[in-house]
């Protein structure tokens, strides 16, 4: 579906490869594990950032 693809596009990987790999991953550090709503508040990119300046700033 559209949120599969989307997700492997930002993310690398599709959405149940990397909920077994965040699995792993937290199971061979000892992770203790977050809620859901926090989780993805961490994962979630950004999307609405305004741009960088084109040229450092000088002062």
């Amino acid at each position: 579906g559209t949120f599969s693809s989307r997700f492997s596009e930002l993310v690398g990987l599709s959405p149940s490869a990397y909920r077994r790999a965040a699995i792993e991953a937290g199971v061979q550090a000892g992770a203790a594990r977050l809620d859901p709503c926090i989780d993805r508040k961490i994962v979630r990119p950004v999307r609405n950032q305004e741009a960088p300046p084109a040229h450092p700033l000088v002062a």
